[in-house]
């Protein structure tokens, strides 16, 4: 058995769960696989702070497992003052808001670090010496599903699959409900231990 960890979590669930949350930011692109800023461990934060265990996400997460955690998360910044931003193009929320005075809003997001969702386990980068592998696999899977898509910065911690191309209909049909359990699916499968 292998140790699989890796970063990028449940695909286009988390491209939903952040634009429910106010998460896309206008002009960011069409990505699919990553969190900004999504910490990887269960032992980050600050010293003291919870273990993590009760803002882990579990492989293949669910959309409805992603919203429970980041809601949490971004209720933790208005109570520490980012206030939720008008939705624009059905945007909004903290996260808008902190996007756009990153240096205003900084200390509370840093004073709700240790409510920050942590990534599957399984999609750490720094402790799966097959994530490269893996992520292929993936991708393998959702193109043979029909999703069209492709490994944006391989070699990196923000490596990702993403829609490619980044037309309207491929975002469309990856992100929709057949779309989304795909991707989970074939993230679930890829990233198993085998």
């Amino acid at each position: 058995m292998r140790n699989a960890k890796v970063k990028m979590t449940g695909v286009a669930v988390l491209l939903l769960s952040l634009a429910a949350c106010g998460g896309d930011e206008a002009g960011s692109g069409p990505q699919v696989a990553a969190i900004p800023g999504a910490t990887t461990s269960a032992s980050a934060g600050p010293a003291g702070s919870n273990s993590g265990a009760d803002r882990q996400l579990p492989l293949g997460a669910t959309k409805q497992e992603v919203d429970r955690l980041y809601g949490a998360y971004y209720a933790c910044w208005t109570q520490h003052g980012v206030p939720s931003a008008p939705a624009a193009n059905g945007n909004g929320g903290p996260l808008l808001s902190y996007k756009k005075d990153t240096k205003k809003y900084q200390p509370a997001v840093d004073a709700c670090a240790d409510k920050e969702p942590l990534a599957a386990p399984e999609l750490d980068p720094h402790q799966n010496p097959n994530f490269a592998d893996d992520l292929r696999e993936q991708l393998q899977c959702v193109r043979n599903h029909g999703l069209s898509m492709e490994i944006r910065q391989p070699g990196t911690d923000n490596a990702g699959i993403w829609v490619a191309p980044e037309t309207k209909a491929n975002l469309e049909k990856a992100n929709s409900d057949a779309g989304m359990e795909i991707q989970r699916q074939c993230e679930i499968s890829a990233f198993t231990a085998k």
